[in-house]
């Protein structure tokens, strides 16, 4: 065989080697864990909530804080800071601190032995009486009728879910996407004491 010969076979054995490593499949990448959590652009108050509950409930930390405007400042009830003074510090409840106790809670639902799906869900209804402004601009009052279950919790659990009712105040970006400024959180109409607010759960795991 001469060397020419040997020498095209070679280049031929390669390149088939080379072509089947290439077209081979490949394993797949890790997906991003955040990737199938449903997420809208907020150009509208109320798509901050519907994400809201979509994040909470996939336990991202990332996402639920990108609901939250820079100044995120978190209010309690009056009622909830002075029946549980002497227990949860609800003072300045601001964008660092909201994190730090949603990564908390999210840790603690994890912990749990319940199925994925049970683990934190997130309902928030439309106040009949408080109907969301028509067009907003720059700034809004969103409100809503809360119910939160987190897997594990003594105050939020399957049996007992967090109940109250919350005044978004919305804030819209200079490229028309709106976020979060202030959550004013109010014990439910009428109050039912069997049931902790939003405020009393994370304020027990700050």
């Amino acid at each position: 065989m001469t060397k020419k010969r040997i020498l095209v076979l070679s280049v031929t054995a390669l390149s088939i080697v080379v072509s089947c490593s290439f077209f081979d499949p490949r394993e797949p990448a890790d997906p991003d864990p955040d990737s199938e959590i449903p997420w809208q652009q907020p150009y509208a108050p109320s798509t901050v909530v519907i994400n809201l509950e979509s994040v909470m409930e996939g336990r991202s930390a990332s996402m639920t804080m990108a609901c939250c405007d820079s100044s995120y400042m978190f209010i309690a009830d009056g009622a909830d800071t002075t029946e549980f003074a002497s227990l949860y510090n609800f003072s300045d409840w601001d964008y660092d601190v909201e994190q730090n106790t949603i990564m908390n809670i999210f840790n603690a639902a994890e912990a749990s032995s319940l199925p994925e799906d049970s683990l934190i869900s997130v309902i928030m209804n439309i106040v009949p009486s408080l109907p969301d402004p028509v067009a907003p601009v720059d700034s809004a009052n969103i409100w809503r009728d809360y119910e939160i279950v987190v897997a594990g919790s003594n105050y939020c659990g399957w049996e007992n879910p967090a109940k109250g009712r919350v005044m978004f105040l919305m804030v819209e970006d200079n490229y028309g996407l709106w976020s979060m400024k202030r959550w004013y959180d109010n014990r439910s109409f009428p109050h039912i004491p069997a049931f902790s607010t939003w405020g009393v759960v994370k304020a027990a795991v700050r």
